[in-house]
């Protein structure tokens, strides 16, 4: 990747960006993302930029590792490829109102990935949230049972669900009684992306 000109770099990451946002990523089934990532190679603003500095045949490679793979935490507005996000989910802070209630604040010095956590202080508490969609909760629990073994803030993991999404009533419950298990306290919310 360090190859590849900045400017041109952050001009295809910005044209992917566009386009999956355009073609609702989320919404896409697996079979259509490998169509999408086959033509990416071929389009003049991606693979025909990417093909000046980098092979043909690394190209697929190169958007789905970085760009593809950052996609999620570019939509909560954190990591290295936030700012060109097109569309955004609710921040840490939307997300901590959401969650657990409008005078809870979240402290952006704290924020840390894999799974995506900070710190949000209540009137008279804090807590550490830990969010991430359902197919990450043995991330998410596995992360609030390390954060409880470290000490510190009480961990509070929060289920997001992109809207049009649905998680059944038996799946939100196996959740929490799992996380009950830990002893660690789990909530569900749903999350809508909006453009920026």
């Amino acid at each position: 990747m360090s190859d590849i000109d900045e400017e041109i770099r952050r001009e295809v990451i910005a044209e992917i960006y566009r386009q999956v946002d355009d073609l609702d990523w989320d919404g896409m089934t697996l079979r259509a993302r490998a169509d999408w990532y086959v033509r990416c190679i071929d389009d003049p603003l991606i693979g025909g930029k990417l093909m000046r500095f980098i092979e043909r045949d690394r190209v697929r490679v190169w958007v789905k590792d970085g760009p593809i793979k950052e996609l999620p935490r570019a939509r909560h507005g954190i990591g290295p490829y936030a700012q060109f996000a097109v569309s955004r989910y609710p921040g840490m802070e939307q997300i901590a109102h959401q969650a657990i209630g409008p005078d809870w604040l979240a402290d952006p010095e704290t924020v840390d990935v894999k799974p995506n956590r900070c710190l949000v202080r209540g009137p008279e508490t804090k807590a550490l949230m830990i969010w991430g969609p359902a197919a990450k909760l043995a991330d998410l629990v596995w992360a609030a049972i390390n954060a409880r073994v470290d000490g510190g803030a009480e961990p509070l993991i929060v289920v997001t669900s992109p809207q049009g999404t649905r998680l059944s009533e038996g799946e939100k419950l196996r959740h929490r009684l799992l996380a009950k298990e830990a002893g660690i306290e789990l909530r569900h919310i749903t999350l809508r992306l909006a453009r920026v």
